[in-house]
């Protein structure tokens, strides 16, 4: 008997660290449809070009659902958005990680350097610029349509496939997207990496507007 159960505790011990999860379906429908977004190009382009540095060094789908999120909420949903970081180094994630900590300013991580999907290229981080500024405030309704505009940023973002920061528990983290691919924290640091090729969900309302 004891054998036994020796042999089933170490099976699930195997399965724990080798089978890889699949990705969360983030599919929640944002808040338009299609026909409301007025698309401009050049409108999307010239807002897209403040966040062209944070999509460098990502993933390629991450890189690509980055932008659309950054076009849509221009031409969607009237908000213009900036991408204020994406791949991060270790020691860039260190030094974020001291700061509140043992340098001034407040704590706003609680991941050291490779314990971040930053780290890994497979997150970015983002604010909405209203009159010229960054607008953290999570009430704020800049567009006016009766609905926080951080809620439907998060919306937007688990829309095009990736995982908000807002829905945590435990240190919400509203600026914040991240794919995941199905892989934890663990099992990047060991190694191993999404495909290029790899994929994530889309919601059938942004099927029309992402290329």
């Amino acid at each position: 008997m004891t054998l036994a159960i020796a042999a089933f505790i170490f099976g699930v011990v195997l399965a724990y660290f080798n089978i890889q999860p699949e990705p969360v379906p983030w599919v929640d429908e944002p808040v338009f449809e299609a026909e409301m977004c007025e698309r401009s190009p050049n409108t999307e382009q010239v807002v897209l070009k403040k966040s062209e540095d944070a999509l460098k060094q990502l993933h390629p789908l991450v890189a690509k659902r980055g932008e659309s999120f950054v076009r849509l909420a221009s031409s969607c949903l009237d908000l213009n958005v900036r991408l204020t970081s994406g791949y991060r180094s270790a020691k860039e994630q260190n030094e974020l990680y001291a700061q509140g900590r043992s340098k001034p300013g407040d704590v706003v991580t609680n991941a050291k350097a490779g314990q971040s999907y930053h780290n890994y290229g497979l997150a970015v981080d983002f604010v909405i610029i209203h009159n010229n500024k960054a607008d953290y405030d999570l009430s704020a309704d800049n567009n006016r349509n009766d609905i926080p505009d951080w809620q439907e940023l998060g919306e937007l973002g688990k829309a095009l496939g990736f995982e908000w920061g807002g829905d945590w528990d435990t240190f919400p983290d509203y600026p914040h997207l991240q794919m995941d691919f199905g892989l934890s924290i663990r099992q990047l640091a060991a190694g191993k990496r999404p495909s290029n090729q790899a994929t994530a969900p889309l919601a059938d309302v942004l099927k029309p507007l992402v290329d």
